[in-house]
């Protein structure tokens, strides 16, 4: 027998032992931290957990997300400038600070031809090079991927829609972008709902992956993709709640692996770009949509004069719903005179204010927009104007989960049944979004038994009873857990807790903000040992 096959049957039979047993029982509360919630259980030892408030923790639909473009502003270099950012504090990596890249591009330019795609290594159009460029190099930074298509060719100075839908017979109009006549298909077009479809079909069979893809941004419809100012064939709204239906039943088939995103604003799907209008209509839209699987984004924050009560209504009512990402509203590069407006007098103040608006909302994610003059960007705004509140989102935005107090036992027989009582906190102040219908309730709390000298998994038990969606800040759950030691052979094993991917025999998929001294390699956060009989 040669070595590998020696090899890959002792990983088989490690697998095997560390194959997944139920807990009995568990019980929760929502209690204060100084709530006693059967912590005086015999033979057991108490530990508290020091959390970890600061480190860059690299998990699902969480922090700080980098915008980049596939058109002609995106320079080759991008990463090479990105790599040797001029911050507030010196040189920085801007990768080091965030958890995805966001490509955003004309659907022309992800599919110029019908069948040709930009992640095919034969397409050797600028775009192709530059997404390929992009992805290549969000994959040697630990990056995942997010996009946006659009559609729209409004305000560009080319065509958004690739030029075989039209000549597929596609209706649309054509509108003028300095001396440049673009065109634009009606978004209840049929031919071109056909062509879209069977172009987010072949997106999909490459990045409804969730390993890949951080999730898919918005419709692509109206103008700049926001999904408001649209123009229907009929030259009214009357199509409105058809092409709803459309494409959020389109994209909530496709993408079932990866969260996907709805712009929630007063003017969804209407004809207006802004104004009080029709907000029933739109707030009924966005509870449609999320019903169908959709999380909320929006484009305006820091923009006082398009995000207010209403937005806000609608970021509260979905907090720990689904999750929300911002983008802000205000661009340095094209808006420096209109910011005054607002009340602000810069653009520190500007980065403040979208600041203040994201955490007033309780968002997951924030975003770093490029601009091609990398020197008066968004991303070097907030690295030399605001780098402190760069670092505070990453320490109390999104989600920072840790179990700061455990009741463990120290020794028990083989066999038996122990209980261990476990509370768990949420420093950040968005949610943990395990309850999206893309993940399919993969993340599971796991309580393991790990092998002193290799810390794998000897054991794995999952607490089913424990919804990681509802850890929210301020407000922890604990949980009393009864195991049964079944076939557990005597020895000293260390206790370890960790939030595991269930499709992925259980090897930790949310990391937990604990210090490193309590973590493994592999991200299991040890609590104590116990020695078994």
């Amino acid at each position: 027998m040669n070595k590998i096959i020696k090899n890959s049957i002792k990983t088989l039979s490690m697998c095997l032992l560390a194959a997944t047993a139920l807990i009995g029982t568990a019980c929760s509360d929502d209690d204060d931290l100084t709530t006693d919630y059967s912590w005086n259980i015999e033979g057991n030892t108490t530990v508290s957990i020091k959390p970890e408030r600061y480190k860059l923790l690299r998990n699902p639909m969480s922090g700080w997300v980098i915008y980049a473009g596939i058109g002609s502003g995106m320079m080759m270099d991008f990463w090479n400038l990105y790599d040797n950012f001029e911050s507030s504090e010196g040189i920085v990596k801007v990768s080091d600070y965030g958890n995805t890249l966001y490509i955003r591009g004309l659907w022309s330019h992800f599919n110029p031809e019908r069948g040709k795609y930009v992640w095919d290594e034969t397409l050797q159009t600028e775009p192709a090079k530059r997404f390929r460029m992009l992805v290549e190099g969000a994959k040697e930074r630990n990056l995942k991927l997010a996009f946006t298509f659009v559609c729209d060719s409004r305000d560009k100075h080319e065509n958004a829609c690739p030029e075989y839908v039209r000549e597929a017979g596609a209706e649309g109009f054509t509108t003028t972008t300095g001396s440049v006549d673009v065109w634009t298909p009606y978004p209840d077009d049929p031919i071109f709902q056909k062509e879209y479809e069977a172009f987010l079909t072949a997106f999909a069979a490459k990045y409804n992956d969730p390993d890949v893809t951080q999730f898919v941004s918005g419709f692509g419809l109206g103008k700049w993709g926001e999904t408001h100012t649209l123009k229907y064939s009929t030259g009214d709204e009357s199509p409105r709640q058809a092409v709803f239906e459309w494409i959020t039943d389109v994209m909530s088939r496709l993408f079932t692996k990866v969260p996907i995103m709805i712009n929630y604003h007063r003017c969804l799907l209407s004809t207006k770009e802004s104004g009080d209008v029709d907000t029933g209509i739109s707030a009924d839209l966005v509870r449609r949509a999320v019903a169908k699987g959709f999380c909320l984004r929006h484009d305006a924050f820091g923009m006082k004069q398009y995000y207010k009560d209403w937005e806000r209504g609608i970021a509260a009512a979905y907090r720990g719903i689904v999750p929300i990402t911002m983008e802000g509203g205000w661009v340095e590069s094209s808006h420096g005179g209109s910011i005054a407006g607002d009340g602000y007098k810069n653009f520190a103040e500007v980065r403040q204010g979208e600041y203040d608006e994201a955490k007033g909302g309780y968002v997951n994610m924030m975003d770093l927009r490029f601009d091609s003059n990398v020197n008066t960007g968004e991303t070097h705004s907030w690295f030399n104007t605001a780098f402190h509140l760069v670092k505070e989102f990453i320490s109390e935005g999104g989600y920072r989960l840790y179990p700061d107090r455990l009741s463990i036992p120290t020794t028990a027989r083989s066999g038996s049944n122990v209980s261990l009582t476990h509370r768990w906190s949420n420093l950040g102040w968005g949610y943990c979004p395990t309850n999206l219908p893309q993940y399919g309730d993969k993340y599971k709390l796991a309580i393991a038994l790990l092998d002193k000298s290799t810390e794998e998994p000897a054991r794995i038990y999952i607490e089913e009873k424990a919804d990681i969606a509802t850890w929210m800040s301020g407000k922890p759950k604990t949980y009393t857990s009864s195991i049964k030691l079944t076939d557990v052979a005597a020895g000293t094993y260390t206790w370890a807790v960790g939030l595991v991917d269930t499709t992925k025999e259980n090897a930790i998929g949310i990391l937990l903000s604990a210090r490193d001294e309590y973590q493994t390699a592999k991200g299991w956060v040890k609590v104590g040992d116990i020695t078994i009989q």
